[in-house]
Formats: structure tokens, C-alpha cells, sequence
């Protein structure tokens, strides 16, 4: 009888390791930072700076090998991974991005100026560029008091309240353009364009008619996770 209870306390200890490592793991799983949940801050994806050319053939002929990953523009925003250590690939934490675009308009009372731009995404290893978006803008009527991140805002800087994007389908959509959207446009406010960027490393956007009379002389661009 002794040898039994013995015996069967022997087994137990190896049962509660057991036991305790699988809690273990499932505690470490429920720990896993959720994917929509999080704040996050605005990042700066192209710097406060005139259009980069006429338009955007000019910006980024495609015909001419200008679409290799090698040729993307130096200040190309690499959009933020995190390594969750299950494989080497990094991994973004959200899979949506909105963004912001603000301009400097020729004094404080001239807003509604415009410009136009096209929104381009590089994958991983050597991935050609890809265009996600056309699309035009104008500045409206809600000051630039202090850019994301704290600097004071040039006075003459307005945040962009008119956004449209060409209806020709550039992007993977989910029924109605759910991963190309637009929201809050003409309202004197902020208007935001969402994007869904699964898979892409690199996002920048092409600033063109971005210099004439009626334009805004200068245009950055924020994003954050969505």
C-alpha cells in the first residue's frame, strides 16, 4: 500500500509541472497586446516641403525603372514593426493607417488652396512600387497651431479639410473602398484618409499642383495607426 502512495506521489510532481507550464503559456497568450486597442501617436510621413515635381509621371516615371524598390525616395516613411517572436519578419502593429495632410498657404486668410497627390507603397524585398491612391486636397479653414510631436506650427499653415481620392480602383477593396477611405471632408475640420496597408514596408506620398497661384506652396503629411 505504501509503495502505491508512493508511487503515486512520484507521478503527481511531473503532472503539475506540466500543468504549470501549459498556465504559463496561456497566461503569456492573454497577455498579447491587443491590435486595436492601443494609442498611437502621429508620425511625420513627409517632412513640411514643396511638391516634388509638375506631377506625378515627373515624380516617379514608372516606365523608366524609377519603380524598384531601390528608387523609392530616400525620405520614404518606413511604416513601424514590431517582432512578436514567432518568425524573423517584422510585424506591423494594426494593419489600417489614417493620415493627415496639412499646407502653407500664401497668407493667413487664403485658404482653400489645393494640391493633389499619389499615395505609393513599397513591399519587402526589392517589392516595386505600388500605387494605392490619386487623389486632390485643399487646405481649409482650422489652424496648424503645433505640428504632432510639439514644434510650433508656421502661422500661415492650415490643416487640409477637402480630400477626394479617384474613384479607379488602385488597391485591394472590400466591397464598397473600405480600404481606401475618406472621412470628414469639406468640413472646414480635418479630413483623414484611411488606408489599408497590410504587407507594405515603405508608404510615401507624392505632393504635386502643389505651386501655382492658387495652391498651397508646401505640404506634409502625418499618419498613425488606425
Amino acid at each position: 500500500m505504501k509503495t502505491i502512495v508512493r508511487y503515486g506521489k512520484v507521478m503527481l510532481i511531473p503532472l503539475l509541472l506540466i500543468l504549470a507550464v501549459f498556465l504559463f503559456i496561456w497566461v503569456m497568450t492573454a497577455k498579447a497586446e491587443p491590435l486595436d486597442t492601443y494609442h498611437s501617436s502621429w508620425h511625420l510621413v513627409r517632412a513640411l516641403a514643396a511638391e516634388d515635381a509638375a506631377d506625378f509621371a515627373t515624380a516617379l516615371p514608372l516606365a523608366t525603372s524609377e519603380g524598384d524598390f531601390a528608387n523609392k525616395p530616400a525620405a520614404a516613411f518606413r511604416i513601424p514593426a514590431r517582432n512578436i517572436g514567432l518568425r524573423s519578419e517584422g510585424y506591423s502593429a494594426g494593419s489600417k493607417w489614417m493620415f493627415a495632410f496639412l499646407g502653407v498657404t500664401t497668407d493667413t486668410d487664403d485658404d482653400s488652396e489645393t494640391f493633389s497627390f499619389t499615395l505609393v507603397g513599397w513591399a519587402k524585398t526589392n517589392g516595386m512600387a505600388q500605387v494605392i491612391c490619386d487623389g486632390d486636397g485643399a487646405i481649409g479653414t482650422q489652424d496648424v497651431v503645433v505640428y504632432p510631436g510639439g514644434s510650433a506650427a508656421d502661422p500661415n499653415s492650415g490643416w487640409a479639410d477637402t480630400l477626394s481620392v479617384d474613384a479607379t480602383t488602385k488597391w485591394p477593396r472590400d466591397g464598397d473602398a473600405n480600404n481606401v477611405m475618406v472621412y470628414n471632408s469639406g468640413n472646414n475640420q480635418v479630413a483623414i484618409l484611411v488606408v489599408e496597408t497590410t504587407g507594405l514596408e515603405y508608404i510615401y506620398p507624392f505632393i504635386y499642383d502643389a505651386a501655382g497661384s492658387a495652391e498651397a506652396t508646401s505640404i506634409a503629411v502625418y499618419g498613425r495607426r488606425y
